[in-house]
C-alpha cells in the first residue's frame, strides 16, 4: 500500500491518473453493464408494488406515515442504529423506543415480552452488514401484540432469510439504492399489506434531473472508471466549475451523495427531499443495472476479507462465514482498541464506517452488544466496484494499524 497524498489511496483502476481514492460506495463503470440481469439471490427492486424513494431514511420516514402513526405514538428501534434510522421517527413527532440487541444483531425478543407496550405501534428490525437476520419469531411476537414490523433492508438489497425473501418479513419493507447501485440518491419502499393511504410522490424538477445524471458521470469517471472519457468528463465538470465559481453569485460543488457525504449532521431530515420521487437518471441505473455481478462481487470480496483478517490478535470478522443467502454491504470487523485508528483510516482514505453517532438518551440495557458494536464495530467496503488489490490495501491498512501480533 502506498499513500499518494492526504486522503488517498493508489488504486488499480486506470491509467488515467497515477492515484485516486478508493470509492466508499459504488460507482459506474463500463463494467456495471457486464453480467447477467439476473442475480443468484431475490433482490428488492424484484417485488412488485415497489415503490422508489429518494434514500433508505426517506423511505423510513414514507413508512411510519403510511402506517398512519400519529404524534405521541412509539416505535421499537434498536440500540445499534445509523441516525438516519431515528431521525424520520423524531421528524414525524413520534417516540422512539430502544429495544437491546443479541450477539448476531437479532432483537432480544425475551427483553421485549417483559415490557410495557402501551402506545407502541411499530418495531424496526434491520438486516444488519447485509447479512439477513432470522425474522420467524420477531414476526410472530409483532402480530400477537398487534405491533406492525418495519423491516429495515437498508444494507440488504439481496437475501434470503428463513423461507422468505428479505423484504417480504414486514408489514414493510425499506431499502437503500446507493449502497448496492451506482447511483447518487435512492432509496425503495414495499408495501406488504393493505393500506388505504396513498403515497403520493412530487416529481423531480429538470434541474433535479440533470444534476442527478450528472452525479453519476462525475463520480465514474473521478475514479477512472469510464475508460476512454475519464479525461474529457472531468475537463468538462472542471470548466463548468469554473464558470460557475465566475458567476456573480458562487455555488460551492458539493460531494457527490455517492461519496459517502452525510446529509446535515445526521439528525435532521428534508422533508421536503423526502416526499420527492426518485429521479430518471437513478431510476434508470437501478432498474437497468445487471445484478449478477453485484451479487458475486461482493460475496468475493467478503470472503478474501475473512481470509485476509482472520487469525490476528486485536481484530477479528465479526463474523467469520457468510451465509449463502447473503449479499453484503460491509465487512464487519471487531477491533478491541479502534482509537485513535479509525479516525487515521479515515484520513488514509480507507472506506470504512462506525455507527458511534448514537441517539442521545440511548439507554443502558443488561446484555445489549448495540452500544459495544457502535464503538469496536468498523465497517469496511466490500462492494463490487473495488478490486481484489484495492481489498487488499484495505486489510493491509487495518492490519498496520490494529494486529498486535504483527512483526515489529
Amino acid at each position: 500500500m502506498s499513500l499518494s497524498a492526504p486522503g488517498m489511496l493508489s488504486s488499480p483502476a486506470s491509467t488515467d491518473t497515477p492515484t485516486r481514492p478508493i470509492p466508499r460506495l459504488p460507482v459506474l463503470s463500463w463494467q456495471s453493464f457486464s453480467g447477467q440481469w439476473r442475480a443468484p439471490l431475490p433482490c428488492l427492486l424484484e417485488q412488485p408494488g415497489l415503490r422508489l424513494s429518494t434514500s433508505g431514511r426517506a423511505s423510513i420516514l414514507l413508512a411510519v406515515e403510511l402506517l398512519g402513526l400519529k404524534p405521541g405514538d412509539k416505535v421499537l428501534v434498536p440500540t445499534y442504529h445509523c441516525p438516519t434510522m431515528i431521525a424520520p421517527v423524531v421528524a414525524l413527532n413520534v417516540e422512539p423506543v430502544f429495544y437491546p440487541i443479541g450477539a448476531h444483531g437479532g432483537a432480544q425478543i425475551e427483553w421485549l415480552e417483559r415490557q410495557p407496550l402501551e402506545g407502541v405501534r411499530a418495531l424496526l428490525a434491520a438486516h444488519y452488514f447485509g447479512l439477513p437476520q432470522p425474522m420467524q419469531a420477531l414476526r410472530r411476537w409483532c402480530d400477537q401484540h398487534g405491533i406492525a414490523l418495519i423491516e429495515d433492508c437498508a444494507h440488504a438489497l439481496f437475501g434470503v432469510s428463513g423461507s422468505r425473501p428479505v423484504g417480504r418479513w414486514g408489514d414493510i419493507a425499506i431499502g437503500s439504492l446507493t449502497k448496492f447501485l451506482p447511483v447518487p440518491e435512492g432509496g425503495c419502499l414495499q408495501l406488504n399489506i393493505s393500506n388505504d393511504r396513498q403515497l403520493a410522490l412530487q416529481q423531480p424538477s429538470l434541474l433535479q434531473q440533470i444534476k442527478a445524471a450528472a452525479d453519476i458521470v462525475h463520480v465514474a469517471a473521478s475514479h477512472g472508471r469510464l475508460t476512454g472519457l475519464n479525461s474529457l468528463l472531468l475537463g468538462i465538470f472542471s470548466l463548468r466549475h469554473l464558470v460557475k465559481s465566475r458567476s456573480k453569485a458562487p455555488v460551492a460543488s458539493p460531494t457527490p451523495i455517492s461519496e459517502g457525504a452525510p446529509a446535515a449532521d445526521g439528525f435532521t431530515l428534508d422533508p421536503l427531499l423526502s416526499h420527492r420521487a426518485l429521479t430518471w437518471a437513478s431510476a434508470w441505473v437501478s432498474r437497468s443495472t445487471p445484478r449478477a455481478r453485484i451479487v458475486e462481487r461482493r460475496r468475493h470480496h467478503f470472503a478474501h476479507l475473512i481470509r485476509l483478517l482472520g487469525g490476528h490478535q486485536g481484530l477479528r470478522p465479526l463474523h467469520t462465514e457468510l451465509p449463502d443467502g447473503a449479499a453484503p454491504y460491509v465487512f464487519p470487523l471487531w477491533v478491541d482498541h479502534p482509537d485513535p485508528g479509525y479516525a487515521k483510516l479515515r484520513q488514509m482514505g480507507i472506506p470504512v464506517s462506525r455507527w458511534d453517532r448514537l441517539w442521545p438518551g440511548l439507554p443502558a440495557i443488561d446484555a445489549d452488544v448495540g452500544p459495544t458494536w457502535a464503538h469496536h464495530v468498523l465497517q469496511l467496503a466490500c462492494h463490487q466496484d473495488l478490486s481484489d488489490e484495492e481489498v487488499r490495501a484495505i486489510a493491509a491498512a487495518v492490519i498496520a494499524l490494529y494486529a498486535t501480533d504483527k512483526p515489529a
